[in-house]
Parts: structure tokens; C-alpha cells; sequence
């Protein structure tokens, strides 16, 4: 079953999105905290997105981070090694919207609100580690498993060797 939200409440989500993205830029600004340039040390090291894998055995390595540090380089800005959290921590509002709007409208809007301005998802969304993305995912799995479980009944299943038991 679609859930979809009337077009005032859309405008809402997108003013909550905008302001969830803002902060989270706001946040982002300034130098690196000194476990985020500790993946940035560990990066520069590892000298092939293999080597992510291989040669980073430290407990301080999120890969898909260290991919991203990888491509955009270590010693790119900060605020440009914090766009994947930036961003996915942005996106992980809509997929609370869309887990809330499962149940109404109005569940949408408080949890994405909730999400956008959450101190501690808005620091999760503004540094240069795994943590925004791994939350995404595992709301993500949440979305598709309700939709799973709100999917049509499977057919009954009738014992071997019976015509109708």
C-alpha cells in the first residue's frame, strides 16, 4: 500500500529537509575532530579502495567513509569530506517521513522533524565518519521490512496428500 502525504504536508517535509540539510552544514564547518583525522591518517595510507578493506585493521575504520575520503582525497576540506554524511544523514529524514507516513501525516512530519533537528543525528550528520550512513541503512531495512510484512497474505498451504484439510 502507497502512503502519500497531502501537498501542504510535502511542503512541510521539504521546509523540514532544507532546514535538516542547513544545520547539518552548519555543523560541518570548522576542522576536523581528532577521530575524523585519524581516518583521514589511516586513508592516506591505504593506497587503493582494496587497501580500505585490507590494510586499514582498526577498529576506527567505516569503509564506506573511507571510500569517500579516498575519492574526494584526504586532505580535501572538511565540509567536502562530510558531504556523504551531510547528505545521508539529510536522507535519512525522508525515510523517517516515509516509516511515519505509513501511519499518518502527521507521524511523518514529528519524525522528520525529530530527526532533522536531533542534536546528536545532526552531529552523526555533520562529521566525517560511517555513522550517518549506517543509519540510513538500518532505516532503510526498517521501510522495507514494514512493507514487506503490510504485503499481500501468502496463499494457504494445505498438507501433503490432502485435497482440502
Amino acid at each position: 500500500m502507497r502512503h502519500h502525504l497531502p501537498l501542504p504536508a510535502a511542503y512541510a517535509l521539504l521546509a523540514i529537509l532544507g532546514v535538516a540539510v542547513w544545520v547539518r552544514i552548519v555543523s560541518a564547518h570548522g576542522g576536523l575532530w581528532v577521530d575524523e583525522a585519524w581516518s583521514a591518517v589511516l586513508v592516506a595510507r591505504a593506497d587503493t579502495p582494496w587497501a580500505v578493506f585490507t590494510s586499514i585493521n582498526h577498529d576506527n575504520n567505516h569503509h564506506l567513509n573511507s571510500l569517500w575520503m579516498q575519492a574526494v582525497g584526504y586532505a580535501a576540506p572538511p565540509l567536502a569530506l562530510r558531504a556523504l554524511s551531510i547528505v545521508t544523514g539529510a536522507a535519512a529524514v525522508l525515510v523517517v517521513a516515509a516509516i511515519g507516513a505509513r501511519r499518518s501525516t502527521a507521524h511523518a512530519l514529528v519524525g522528520a522533524a525529530l530527526f532533522a533537528l536531533s542534536p546528536i543525528l545532526v552531529n552523526y550528520g555533520s562529521e566525517a565518519r560511517g555513522y550517518a550512513p549506517m543509519l540510513l541503512c538500518a532505516l532503510g531495512a526498517i521501510l522495507v521490512a514494514a512493507r514487506w510484512l503490510e504485503g499481500p497474505a501468502p496463499p494457504p498451504r494445505h498438507a501433503p496428500g490432502c485435497l482440502r484439510c
